[in-house]
């Protein structure tokens, strides 16, 4: 992943993290959206300051493929609250996730307000910001 240099620090921006889990990446296969992580990875490429992370199962596999989506604050780039997304293996989902994350993500309150009409049935709920393990 690469990210451009900001003058004076981080821009801040999405943090983005996906499940590639066995279930999930085979969620993604039968929708016809193997390349859906891709993608994303190719829209927090080219939007300033988003970080994306890749995690192996979350152990919810009921609720399909998920995400969880965060807002970076500038200079620190310490995550606020993730807006968790799931069945984002949909060919509809996967390009809401593209279009939000491209158009900055979450707000700095975590919130899903400007989240994409695909994705607003697909909210899973709003938890703590996300750490590393």
């Amino acid at each position: 992943m690469s990210r451009r240099p900001v003058p004076g620090g981080d821009a801040g921006g999405p943090l983005v993290a996906l499940c590639v889990g066995h279930r999930c990446a085979a969620l993604r296969r039968l929708a016809g959206t193997a390349d859906g992580v891709e993608q994303v990875a190719e829209a927090v490429r080219h939007t300033t300051g988003a970080v994306l992370v890749t995690t192996d199962c979350l152990g919810r596999c009921d609720r399909a493929a998920l995400a969880a989506l965060a807002h970076r604050s500038p200079g620190t780039g310490r995550p606020g609250p993730a807006v968790w997304v799931s069945e984002v293996q949909t060919p509809e989902r996967t390009a809401g996730l593209v279009a939000w994350v491209t158009a900055g993500g979450p707000g700095v309150a975590g919130t899903a307000t400007d989240l994409p009409e695909c994705l607003r049935a697909a909210v899973a709920g709003v938890g703590p910001p996300l750490r590393p393990a």
